[in-house]
C-alpha cells in the first residue's frame, strides 16, 4: 500500500471516533487506567510509549477490543504489517461486527499482502456491517475489482454462483481458510497400526483466562478440524495435538451454535480424514467408540452400545449412548465398528452415569456441506480455482442433495475449461433439484459458448425463464436464446 492509502484508512477509522469503540474510564479517586494513558498517548503520536501501556491493558483485559484496535492502528503507522494484522484480527474474533478492523484488514490485505481471499472475506464483512458508511462505496469498487471477470457471455460474477443466506443451522464463516497450508515435517501422517484412529486431535486454548480443552477430528486433507462449538468460540490460542504428540496452532472458521459445532484449521494436510456413515440410523445395541481427549488424556478410547437410536432433547435430536464420556471428550467422534463416524460427542447428562449422547452424522455432514459451500464460494470469487474446486467436492460430498455446491462445481470447472466435468456437475445438480434455475441457466451457457451443443442450450434456456420469466436476466437470455434457435 502506498504512504498515501495507507494514512487515508488509519485517519478514517483511527482518528474520527465512529462508533464501535469503547473507552474505559477509571473509578473515582484513582489514576487513570493502561488504556486512558495509552489513548492520551496515542493522541500525542507517542507510538513506543502508547503501545507500552496498550501491551499492559489487554494483559488486564484480553478482550480489550480497544487496545487491540488501536495497537494495530499504530503498528500500521509504523509500517509493521503482520503485528497490525495480527491485532486487527484479535478485535473481530472478539467482536465479529466490528466493521473499522474488517475494512483495515481488508485494506492490508488487498494493497500490502496480495492475499486476494483475506481482502474479499473482509471488504464483504464491512460492507454487510456498515453498508451506508462514507467508505463503502470504494470497498464496493476495489471487491469488483478483485472479484470481476469480463469478456464473456456470462461471466463468472456471483450470478453464476449459488449464494444464498447460510443456513441457521450452518453459521456463518468467522475467518476465511487458509491458502494451501504448508506441511511441516511430522509422523502425524505416516500409517499406524489397525484400531488406532490418528485423525483425532486434541484441542486446547484459553478462554477469559482458563484453560479449556476439548477434543476434534480431521474432516478434510486441507488441515480441516470438526470440533464442538462451545468450547473453542471464544477461545485464544487455539492448538490441535495428534497422537504421536505433534501441534499445531488451529484458527476458528465457523461455528453453528445451533448445532454446538466448528470448524477449525491447521497448517497440516496430507492425512486421509474420517470417514462418515451414510446408511440408515445406528439400531439399538448397536456396537460404538468413542475416542477423545476426556479430562486432557490425549486420545482416549471407549466402548459401549447406541441406547436409543434418537431421542429428542431440547430442539435436537440425539444418538444415546453408554459410552463413557466426561469433560474435554465433546467434539470426539462416536464410531461405528467400521471405523466411521456415527456422530459427534455433545456432552453427558448431569448426575448420571452410562448416559452420554452424540450429534447425527447427518446433521453434521450438514454442517459440513454448508460451511464447505461458502469456502468453495469464497475461493471461486478470489480466482483460486482449483482450491474452490476441492472445497466444492468436500460441499458436495458431505450435502449431496443440495444443488448449489454442484451448481458452483461446475461454474469452477467450466473457468478451469473442463467443460466435460462442468457439465457433469451442472446435470447432477438439475438430477438433485429440476427447478433449480441457475444450473439451467449456467448449463444453456456451457453448451451455447463451450460444448456446441445448440439443441441443449435452447432446452436450459427455456427452462431458465420458464423458472424465473421475470429475473433481472431474463431479456439477456430470451436474446441468447433466440440466437441459438435462428441458428438451428
Amino acid at each position: 500500500m502506498t504512504k498515501n492509502i495507507l494514512n487515508t484508512v488509519i485517519f478514517v477509522f483511527a482518528l474520527t471516533g465512529l462508533t464501535g469503540c469503547f473507552r474505559h474510564v477509571a473509578p473515582t479517586g484513582t489514576g487513570p487506567t493502561d488504556l486512558e494513558e495509552g489513548l492520551i498517548a496515542y493522541d500525542q503520536g507517542n507510538w513506543e510509549k502508547a503501545l507500552s501501556h496498550l501491551d499492559k491493558a489487554v494483559q488486564h483485559d484480553p478482550e480489550n477490543t480497544e487496545a487491540y484496535f488501536k495497537r494495530g492502528v499504530i503498528y500500521q503507522r509504523m509500517e509493521k504489517i503482520d503485528d497490525a494484522i495480527m491485532n486487527y484480527r484479535e478485535v473481530v474474533r472478539i467482536d465479529r461486527k466490528h466493521f473499522k478492523a474488517h475494512y483495515n484488514l481488508a485494506n492490508l490485505y488487498s494493497f500490502e499482502k496480495k492475499d486476494t481471499v483475506q481482502a474479499i472475506f473482509h471488504y464483504r464483512r464491512f460492507l454487510k456491517m456498515a453498508p451506508g458508511h462514507p467508505l463503502a462505496p470504494k470497498a464496493q469498487n476495489k471487491l469488483a475489482q478483485l472479484t470481476r471477470i469480463a469478456g464473456e457471455k456470462g461471466s463468472f460474477n456471483r450470478r453464476n454462483l449459488s449464494h444464498t443466506a447460510p443456513d441457521p443451522l450452518a453459521g456463518e464463516l468467522l475467518q476465511p481458510p487458509i491458502v494451501s497450508p504448508v506441511v511441516p515435517e511430522s509422523s502425524a501422517g505416516r500409517p499406524v497400526e489397525r484400531g488406532v484412529f490418528p485423525q483425532v486431535v486434541c484441542i486446547t486454548g484459553t478462554a477469559g483466562g482458563k484453560k479449556v480443552e476439548g477434543s476434534g477430528f480431521m474432516v478434510g486433507k486441507g488441515g480441516y478440524i470438526l470440533a464442538s462449538g462451545h468450547q473453542v468460540k471464544r477461545a485464544i490460542r487455539l492448538t490441535a495435538q495428534f497422537q504421536d504428540g505433534s501441534t499445531y496452532p488451529a484458527t476458528l472458521l465457523s461455528v453453528s451454535d445451533a448445532l454446538d459445532l466448528s470448524l477449525l484449521q491447521i497448517p497440516f494436510q496430507g492425512m486421509e480424514p474420517l470417514g462418515f456413515n451414510r446408511e440408515k440410523s445406528p439400531q439399538a445395541g448397536d456396537p460404538v467408540l468413542a475416542v477423545g481427549c476426556p479430562f486432557g488424556l490425549n486420545h482416549t478410547a471407549s466402548q459401549g452400545i447406541i441406547s436409543a437410536p434418537e431421542r429428542r432433547i431440547g430442539d435436537k435430536y440425539l444418538l444415546q449412548t453408554d459410552v463413557a464420556i466426561n469433560p474435554g471428550s465433546s467434539g470426539g467422534p462416536l464410531l461405528n465398528k467400521g471405523g466411521e463416524v456415527l456422530g459427534v460427542i455433545v456432552g453427558m447428562l448431569p448426575h448420571a452415569q452410562g448416559i452420554a449422547f452424540a450429534l447425527p452424522a447427518r446433521e453434521v455432514r450438514h454442517f459440513l456441506g454448508e460451511t464447505f459451500l461458502q469456502i468453495g464460494n469464497l475461493f471461486a470469487e478470489a480466482k483460486r480455482y482449483n482450491d474452490a474446486a476441492d472445497a466444492l467436492l468436500s460441499s458436495s460430498n458431505f450435502w449431496p442433495e443440495s444443488p448449489q455446491a454442484l451448481n458452483n462445481l461446475g461454474e469452477v470447472y467450466r473457468r478451469l475449461k473442463q467443460y466435460e466435468a462442468a457439465e457433469t456437475a451442472y446435470l447432477r445438480a438439475v438430477l438433485s433439484n429440476p427447478g433449480y434455475a441457475e444450473a439451467h441457466y449456467n448449463l444453456g451457457i456451457l453448451y451455447d459458448n463451450h460444448l456446441n451443443k445448440r439443441k441443449q442450450a435452447a432446452m436450459h434456456y427455456r427452462k431458465y425463464l420458464e423458472l424465473k420469466p421475470r429475473s433481472a436476466d431474463a431479456v439477456q437470455v430470451g436474446q441468447w436464446l433466440s440466437a441459438v434457435e435462428a441458428e438451428q
